[in-house]
């Protein structure tokens, strides 16, 4: 797929308009019936206080000759009654509309309040697999400016559109209350603007959302320049990651560029409709005035009407882009926070003892891959145990360990965790149950922003700090270690994370361990989660991840052979394929690929 044609294509499709607004009506959030009678009420009495003011406006023509006026009358009495009255209409309608204003900007706040909160947590329960093919940067950008695009949308003209959506129809009542032969102008305005705004607005969503998503793809392409600031750095890459960056918000400007026409002839339409509805109206008010049908200050109040409706025509029209991306974004939005039905229902029960873990057939590969990374696979993790898998950088260890983790899913084949009461297929039960029974630790740590204490109680919410501290210790962080000394000198109320020094890896790494400590696995496995090891604390590192292992059926990615021969049993992994098994003993007595390993290494 060409760069053009992967810009505008998006993993998840927005939400259709139907979808988006019935999952609204399931916010909190949501107002009841009762707010939006009392939303039209006050639109109507805004849009009532303006064409009154307007009729009346155009009424006292027929004061100023000398004509009587309703209630009114005539004489200079009437003339100081009309100006009261246009005076209190203004007002009316000035109090009213930011009241309109005030509504909609309080109930836009707390609806994407809600929404970005479902969302997150949408993303957080939904499949892992399913968020890696979206991206980074397609969440983020659905999380941040398709809901702010939302908000802003509204904010901005939500009390307009509101009024404008009241005005057509009072106006329309008024005009022809004044004399029905008005009625021809407005038809004459709505079948052609009608049918060419039809046309023009079908082909808007589609532009939104590319730009959407060309917006998507030069965010991921700036978390990645981001998370790889030192590679780009050592390496000499700076003028690599800064074409990279042009050209992606090139494209975002290139596939934005398209709406502009788009904007332009649903512009364009308004003048010929706000131009055909003046000048018929005026036409037929002042032919009727001289055929003496309709007085000259009726026909003024209706000329009146048409001209007041241009800065409503208008509203559509310019409205009509900005509503058609806000419901797009809205859409955007709305299809992440429904990723979560996509997962299945959690249904098993926790496990309490170490299952087995076998897989069957399994294979893997990834999209567009003319060959597997995994090939048809059979192997069992005896319960308990600690199996290592050893073999050469690519022979598909990591991919191993994310299948069985549920980081990826498989293409062929299947993972079972064997209990008591029987197998359960890893495909047929949700990832949140995966998650909970399988954890997987490698060299991708994070620490976030607060305090120690806040940090490992999101693996065990509510612990004691009796149980942290153990947890730690665990992980070879001592209170009186120099580690501790120099990086969490406040102990468990050390801040750390995003806006406080960075972490050593070295302790990032023993943090992590003390995660996987508190969160209890039955099944762990450990990816280069001590890949510091070569560093001053080897040592350290090295037995709290051998304590990590006990007691859970454990896998480990062995990238340093001395982490195989504690192992209850070594797997050689080549090429996708399992090409040894045994004890580090029985494969030394080999004398096959693992003792070439294994002697290369020991040097």
């Amino acid at each position: 797929m060409s760069q053009s044609e992967n810009l505008g294509a998006d993993a998840l499709a927005p939400a259709t308009p139907r979808e988006s607004l019935r999952y609204l009506r399931s916010l909190r959030a949501y107002p009841r019936r009762w707010w939006w009678a009392l939303l039209v009420a006050v639109a109507i009495v805004t849009v009532a206080a303006q064409n009154l003011s307007s009729v009346i406006m155009g009424r006292s023509i027929d004061v100023f000759s000398g004509r009587s006026f309703s209630i009114f009358g005539s004489g200079p009495s009437a003339v100081t009654w009309v100006l009261i009255a246009i005076g209190a209409l203004t007002l009316a309608r000035m109090f009213t509309t930011e009241l309109l204003v005030y509504m909609l900007s309080i109930l836009t706040r707390t609806v994407s309040v809600e929404l970005r909160q479902r969302c997150l947590s949408a993303v957080l329960r939904a499949p892992a697999p399913r968020i890696l093919e979206l991206g980074t940067g397609n969440v983020i950008t659905r999380l941040t400016r398709d809901i702010d695009n939302l908000y802003r949308t509204v904010t901005m003209v939500g009390a307009r559109l509101v009024i404008t959506l009241v005005m057509f129809p009072l106006t329309l009542i008024a005009t022809v209350a004044i004399h029905p032969a008005f009625l021809l102008c407005w038809v004459l305005v709505a079948v052609p603007v009608g049918l060419f705004l039809r046309r023009s607005l079908s082909e808007l969503p589609a532009a939104v959302n590319r730009a959407a998503a060309a917006e998507a793809q030069r965010n991921n392409v700036l978390l990645d320049s981001i998370r790889g600031f030192d590679t780009i750095h050592n390496y000499g890459l700076s003028r690599w990651a800064r074409h990279r960056m042009t050209t992606t918000s090139w494209q975002v400007i290139n596939a934005e560029r398209i709406i502009i026409p788009l904007n332009a002839r649903i512009l364009s339409g308004g003048y010929v409709g706000f131009s055909i509805l003046l000048l018929s109206t005026t036409a037929l008010g002042a032919w009727m005035a001289v055929q003496e049908i309709i007085t000259p200050g009726q026909a003024a109040a209706a000329i009146l009407l048409a001209f007041r409706m241009e800065i409503h025509i208008f509203n559509v029209l310019d409205f009509a882009s900005m509503i058609q991306s806000a419901s797009t974004s809205l859409g955007r939005a709305v299809s992440l926070a429904l990723l979560s039905g996509q997962d299945k229902d959690d249904n098993e029960e926790d496990l309490t003892t170490p299952p087995a873990i076998t897989v069957e057939n399994l294979s893997f590969s990834y999209d567009g891959g003319q060959s597997n990374v995994i090939e048809p696979l059979n192997l069992t993790l005896e319960a308990g145990s600690t199996t290592a898998l050893v073999g050469t950088s690519g022979a598909g260890k990591s991919t191993l360990a994310q299948l069985l983790s549920g980081l990826l899913e498989p293409s062929g084949g299947a993972i079972y965790v064997d209990t008591p009461t029987g197998r359960i297929n890893t495909a047929e039960v949700s990832h949140n149950w995966v998650a909970r029974h399988i954890s997987m630790a490698n060299q991708e740590m994070h620490v976030f922003s607060g305090t120690l204490r806040e940090d490992l109680q999101l693996a065990r919410p509510g612990a004691k700090d009796a149980e942290l501290m153990a947890a730690l210790a665990a992980a070879g962080l001592q209170p009186r270690s120099p580690l501790w000394q120099r990086w969490l000198p406040q102990g468990l109320d050390t801040e750390v994370g995003a806006g406080h020094e960075d972490l050593a890896p070295e302790v990032m790494q023993q943090i992590a361990l003390a995660r996987i400590s508190l969160v209890d696995p039955p099944v762990l496995i450990l990816d280069e989660a001590t890949s510091e090891a070569g560093s001053d604390y080897a040592q350290d590192l090295e037995a709290a991840a051998q304590r990590a292992v006990e007691g859970r059926t454990s896998l480990v990615i062995a990238h340093r052979l001395d982490q195989s021969r504690s192992a209850d049993r070594i797997l050689v992994m080549e090429q996708g394929r399992i090409i040894e098994d045994g004890t580090h003993e029985e494969l030394i007595a080999n004398g096959e690929h693992y003792a070439s390993l294994y002697t290369q290494w020991a040097g």
